[in-house]
């Protein structure tokens, strides 16, 4: 069961990460602080559920409901909140909450509810062998392994108290060219990041036009932002096959931990949507 979080605090953020993921079969996939960024990430993601507070960095959580309703999310929307209850209940559930909890005495019962949806998700999770963890044509890490790594980049990093980066990039046009050019160019903008990363650092092929690299850890925020425009410098230089020059334009979107989320899939989430253009 996939969940999105939209809650300006991040101590609190970091509660129901924690809280939820203990949960068999419940993934946090997103994270937002405000109302605009919130709604076009949940677009974009689709998730199961959304959790929602009232008292946003911007915006309002109220609003957020019934826009989302009125866009036709489908999925169920809690809203989780310390206002005053009696005031607000009604108002959330008539702009098309499904649920409404305060902070204070119903975070237990808001677990417990959302453990025995989860119970009922068909979506089943299976082993994966370390053969099927490697991207066939380039050898990098595939979606799966991506997400394991980074899981546990990110439990580092929240150990030992440091941030990380995730930055992925969306390479337009290689779907049409020939298969055997495509090919070729994927595997050299693979070599292009390894050649750039750390040893520590992650480098995977999420789909056929997309690539992440995750920076495990960062002196400062300063450093992601260079390392993003070293990646775009460093991919504007053509590649070449058979004798040809070969301009791929690159869309990069990034992700801070902790800045900008806390939970793995919620980083690349935020680096995905902004790669896509849907932020």
């Amino acid at each position: 069961m996939n969940i999105f979080l939209v809650e300006d605090s991040v101590a609190i953020r970091r509660l129901l990460v924690r809280r939820l993921e203990a949960l068999p079969g419940m993934r946090v996939v997103g994270e937002a602080a405000g109302e605009r960024q919130a709604f076009a990430l949940i677009r974009w993601a689709r998730p199961d559920a959304v959790l929602v507070d009232l008292s946003l960095s911007s915006g309002s959580g109220l609003n957020l409901v019934g826009r989302l309703r009125t866009a036709g999310f489908a999925g169920r929307i809690a809203v989780l909140t310390s206002r005053d209850a009696d005031v607000y209940r009604s108002a959330c559930l008539g702009a098309g909450a499904d649920a409404f909890y305060d902070k204070a005495s119903e975070l237990d019962t808001l677990f417990d509810e959302l453990g025995d949806l989860a119970a009922h998700d068909p979506a089943v999770s299976e082993d994966r062998p370390a053969a099927r963890l490697r991207d066939g044509l380039t050898g990098l890490f595939n979606e799966a392994a991506l997400h394991e790594r980074l899981d546990q980049a990110a439990r580092a990093a929240g150990r030992d108290g440091v941030d990380l980066a995730v930055f992925v990039l969306r390479v337009e046009g290689l779907s049409a060219l020939p298969p055997d050019v495509a090919d070729a160019l994927a595997c050299q903008v693979a070599r292009r990041l390894c050649d750039a990363s750390g040893e520590a650092d992650i480098v995977a092929r999420s789909a056929a036009d997309r690539f992440a690299v995750v920076l495990t850890r960062l002196a400062h925020a300063e450093q992601a932002a260079a390392h993003a425009r070293s990646l775009a410098a460093l991919m504007a230089e053509p590649f070449r096959h058979d004798g040809r020059a070969h301009a791929l334009k690159m869309e990069i979107g990034m992700a801070l931990f902790p800045a900008d989320a806390v939970a793995p899939r919620s980083l690349l989430t935020l680096a995905e949507a902004s790669a896509f253009g849907a932020m």
